[in-house]
């Protein structure tokens, strides 16, 4: 049976193997000329948050984990941030508010494992934004992530978690081109001081990647259209067949009277 990636169970690791920060400036740039409250979904530890709170944005952070929301709120712990860190499920997503830009960072969306919960997940989101309001959405582009989707193990790399420890984390996953699912798992191996290994912890790891086709079927369901797409975080073009992702600006659709 195929579930939705259990992050509770790697919380207190995730920030020592995942440092990527490629995506911060654009966040930053796009965040830039907005002064309301922004709400940023499925935020995790605050990889995003954090620079985006030090630039003196107002967030609304929302993830199902709150294993990871508790390594968050400790990382801010004493930093009086403008921060509102609320436990719930995107495809259920209920705030009484909307918003002028909500975020969706890190590809986040292909975590949610069937196309009626992506579009339940797109239609809440587009209920919480103001009739002018801006959804940004960063999605994996199949065309090219599904090439390494083959089954083999890969070593992603060796990390320190303290003076005394260090983790090795190595990944595997395959496309099941019949459930349009990706399956397959994180090892994390950890060692002390003089090389013994003294822990395992294996994740299993699953996501749907979602087509540009099938995107853009899903957000007009959902009651938007796109405004801007790009290829990579530098804004290059889109190009279906070679870019690494799609990365899309959204707004609601104007109703016709």
């Amino acid at each position: 049976m195929n579930n939705t990636i259990n992050f509770d169970l790697v919380a207190d690791l995730y920030d020592s193997y995942v440092t990527v920060n490629t995506d911060i400036h654009f966040f930053v740039e796009e965040t830039s000329h907005f002064d309301d409250e922004i709400l940023e979904l499925m935020c995790g530890t605050g990889r995003v948050s954090i620079p985006l709170l030090e630039s003196g944005k107002k967030l609304c952070c929302v993830d199902y984990s709150e294993k990871m929301l508790e390594v968050f709120r400790n990382k801010i712990q004493g930093k009086n941030y403008p921060v509102n860190i609320i436990q719930m499920d995107v495809t259920a997503l209920d705030l009484n508010k909307r918003f002028g830009l909500i975020i969706l960072p890190f590809h986040s969306l292909s975590e949610i494992l069937s196309t009626d919960l992506q579009f339940k997940a797109l239609e809440r989101i587009s209920e919480h934004l103001k009739p002018d309001g801006v959804f940004i959405c960063t999605l994996q582009n199949p065309a090219v992530r599904l090439k390494t989707a083959d089954g083999i193990t890969r070593k992603l790399g060796e990390f320190k978690l303290d003076e005394d420890r260090k983790m090795t984390v190595s990944s595997s996953n395959k496309f099941n081109p019949d459930t349009g699912i990706v399956s397959g798992f994180q090892l994390y191996e950890i060692y002390d001081a003089s090389g013994t290994l003294t822990e395992k912890r294996i994740l299993e790891i699953n996501f749907r990647p979602v087509s540009y086709p099938e995107f853009k079927k899903l957000i007009t369901c959902a009651g938007m259209e796109i405004l801007e797409i790009y290829g990579d975080y530098s804004k290059k073009g889109f190009i279906e067949e070679t870019s690494d992702f799609m990365i899309c600006k959204l707004r609601k659709k104007s109703i016709s009277l």
